[in-house]
């Protein structure tokens, strides 16, 4: 077993301390994190789950629907890998549009380090977008869920966001993307919040741990409302970290709604997330095996020693 040194020991500990009187907040703490939400113009709500007779009512025979991506690569590094791309769109009913990619850096000529990280993004929202468009294409569907925020893809892919953005409209499906990682810092934007401008990081997702109840969502005006899209933070089960999601603003008025589908559709003892988009996940995932596998089948063996076999792999030990 390998021995721990003690001054690395140490120097963890030092870090726990430092990062437990820095963002660590009580009870006490959260009063007043909502107080100051309130002198914000901040609008509470409490969700509530609908029964399965409210949602067919809701959804007046038309179908909900998720979206995921995921990206991997052949071990090593840039620009000699591979990255295999996968994305989904499917109604709960099992209708699936999928649709995916392979891009490889050695062919791009560039000199910038962090072109591959952009390409990864630029792909894998352009190939959700796609699949979602395909979906509304062929089904009826009422609630498309995305995972992550619509602001991404309108960054990531602004040509094929616009087309489905355009396309949700026509057919009056209402578009939701959901956030699990929200490393925006709003809050402090705030004149009520200015005392958390000294911290090194001031997320929203640290300043609001625990503070929302229980299936609870607030929405403020004033930085939450932008490009065209309205967010929306909630705690829709037991896991005290909230989640996000936001809409197109011409649907922004449904938001409450919204809110409450969501929660219906997460579960109570759950990590936040709507189980259909953790399903979709699950689908779609491009695994380390399935890379391997159609790397060793489909590219030459002497392509994969020259540019895709790190040394390391070859030790002897």
């Amino acid at each position: 077993m390998l021995e721990i040194s003690s001054l690395l020991v140490e120097k963890i500990k030092g870090i726990n301390g430092k990062i437990k009187s820095t963002y660590q907040h009580n009870q006490e703490d959260k009063k007043i994190i909502r107080q100051n939400l309130l002198k914000s113009g901040a609008e509470f709500r409490q969700m509530c789950r609908y029964s399965t007779e409210t949602i067919s009512k809701w959804l007046d025979g038309r179908e909900v629907a998720g979206v995921d991506g995921s990206v991997n690569q052949t071990k090593g590094e840039a620009p000699h890998v591979l990255y295999v791309f996968q994305a989904l769109a499917k109604t709960t009913t099992g209708h699936q549009c999928l649709t995916s990619d392979v891009y490889a850096p050695i062919l791009e000529k560039s000199d910038e380090e962090d072109q591959g990280k952009n390409w990864r993004a630029h792909i894998l929202a352009k190939l959700e977008l796609e699949a979602a468009f395909q979906l509304l294409e062929e089904r009826d569907v009422g609630l498309l869920l995305m995972d992550g925020a619509l602001y991404h893809y309108r960054i990531d892919a602004q040509e094929e966001w616009e087309k489905l953005r355009q396309k949700a409209l026509e057919k009056e499906v209402v578009l939701i993307g959901v956030s699990e990682e929200i490393t925006t810092e709003n809050l402090m934007k705030l004149e009520a919040f200015h005392m958390y401008r000294n911290r090194p990081q001031a997320f929203d997702r640290d300043l609001l741990f625990g503070v929302l109840e229980r299936d609870e969502l607030v929405y403020v005006e004033t930085i939450q409302h932008k490009a065209g899209l309205q967010s929306v933070w909630m705690r829709p089960s037991a896991d005290p970290a909230i989640t996000g999601f936001d809409m197109l603003e011409e649907q922004a008025h449904l938001k409450e709604e919204v809110g409450n589908l969501l929660a219906t559709l997460t579960p109570k003892d759950g990590r936040g997330i709507p189980l259909w988009l953790d399903y979709i996940d699950r689908e779609v995932r491009v695994t380390d095996k399935l890379v391997e596998a159609l790397v060793e089948q489909y590219i030459d063996p002497e392509l994969q020693h020259r540019f895709f076999a790190k040394k390391r792999n070859y030790r002897p030990y």
